[in-house]
């Protein structure tokens, strides 16, 4: 009697462990002018760093399908610029007001969805 329980919370502990894996199915495209991501689905963090210049202006599109989808823009002084969840407005602009490298952060947990950042 005892056996059958543990062989359900084990089932269920590596059906819990496998699905937290981190991963990623979909199209993913990194250039030094864009970041591209078509997710199917995404477990985990994402990181990607473009070299902008004072005056860019960044078109986006972040779209949260399923799950939970955040991304952060951090200027090359750290400072977050944008951060969100793809829920509420699907497309925007961020005006660029300095120089430098800034970087995207994106973290999924069971997410499908799409960023483009150009």
């Amino acid at each position: 009697m005892i056996v059958l329980p543990l062989l359900v919370l084990s089932g269920i502990t590596v059906f819990l462990f496998c699905s937290n894996q981190e991963g990623f199915t979909g199209s993913r495209v990194k250039n030094p002018d864009a970041y591209l991501l078509d997710i199917e689905k995404m477990n985990g963090t994402d990181l990607h760093t473009l070299e902008l210049h004072e005056g860019d202006v960044l078109q986006i599109q972040f779209e949260t399908e399923k799950g939970f989808l955040y991304m952060e823009i951090k200027a090359p002084d750290g400072t977050t610029i944008y951060r969100g969840n793809g829920k509420e407005i699907t497309e925007f602009t961020v005006n660029i007001r300095e120089s430098g490298v800034y970087t995207i952060v994106v973290k999924a947990r069971h997410a499908k969805g799409v960023i483009h950042i150009q």
